[in-house]
């Protein structure tokens, strides 16, 4: 249990760089339009790193 709990984290936070890295290479422009700004970028891109399956 404790190492499966280990792995999940694990997977969110190699899921979250990757959500991370994407948002990045996004211009200013395109982040407004998709409704974040850079200040928010962490926090939506762990937010959604929450939702990873596999």
């Amino acid at each position: 249990m404790f190492i499966t709990a280990i792995f999940d984290i694990l997977k969110r936070y190699v899921h979250y760089r990757a959500q991370l890295a994407c948002l990045e290479r996004l211009d200013d422009r395109t982040l407004r339009d998709i409704g974040v700004n850079r200040d928010q970028m962490y926090a939506q891109a762990w937010e959604r790193a929450r939702f990873v399956h596999a």
